[in-house]
């Protein structure tokens, strides 16, 4: 059984389309001009979500993410703050409260693989849109945070992608693109740019069978990627779901 983590939610362990299908959304022409504007006003949110790889789609209005997020890691706490133009921090708080900041930005999400932990920073805000990549580590009891590389734009949901021969990489959503960063080799690959969930908020994020699913303001974009990580164009298909039109 799935949990539903707010107000009418849907879940079933069938393909992509038919999930989106069962919680009322058809596949519509990817908005512009008029369509784009009324999506930006729309007051529904949609955010996707992994349930032991059954993807459930969740409707919500007014969407907001918690300004903070709490992360236990090597016996201390990891403590995120994102509070847009006023500013963020990463900090690591000790056992007895003393907090030390590790990075002076907006902390948009934190993942952790295996003993590191990734914090995926930035800020999107009038003229500035700037990302960065930290792993986050214990040396000898003392954390610390070392920046991988910069992002062409603001992160706005981040996703890990494998495979069965130890390969990792991270699926950044930048504001308006879509990049793949492997901290392994440090090597980046903008796959995406200029896209039409610029102004529409990404929020969430799920990698299944190949397709990446992206919840935000008035519907779910789903990209198709080419299974063979490589040279070469990785987007087979970009498809784009919403309510139908009255």
């Amino acid at each position: 059984m799935c949990l539903l983590l707010f107000a009418s939610s849907v879940c079933f362990g069938a393909d992509v389309k038919q999930v989106l299908t069962r919680a009322g959304l058809v596949e519509r022409e990817i908005p512009a001009g008029d369509a784009w504007r009324l999506a930006n006003r729309n007051p529904v949110d949609y955010v996707v979500t992994d349930h032991a790889g059954q993807l459930a789609v969740t409707e919500q209005r007014n969407f907001r993410r918690p300004p903070s997020v709490n992360v236990p890691f090597h016996g201390k706490s990891l403590l995120g703050t994102n509070n847009g133009e006023w500013g963020g921090t990463l900090s690591v708080v000790d056992t007895d409260g003393t907090a030390t900041v590790l990075v002076p930005d907006n902390v948009v999400q934190l993942l952790p693989e295996q003993d590191a932990l990734f914090a995926f920073t930035g800020l999107a805000h009038l003229g500035s849109d700037r990302g960065a990549v930290y792993r986050i580590a214990d040396q000898d009891g003392q954390v610390t945070a070392q920046k991988l590389t910069l992002l062409p734009g603001a992160p706005a949901v981040v996703t890990a992608e494998r495979n069965d021969r130890g390969y990792l990489a991270f699926l950044v959503v930048t504001t308006d693109g879509l990049v793949s960063f492997n901290p392994t080799y440090s090597e980046m690959k903008v796959l995406a740019i200029d896209q039409f969930w610029h102004g529409l908020y990404p929020n969430s994020t799920v990698l299944l069978d190949g397709q990446l699913v992206i919840g935000m303001r008035s519907g779910v974009a789903v990209i198709s990627l080419a299974q063979v990580i490589g040279s070469g164009s990785r987007i087979r298909k970009l498809q784009y779901f919403s309510k139908p039109a009255p």
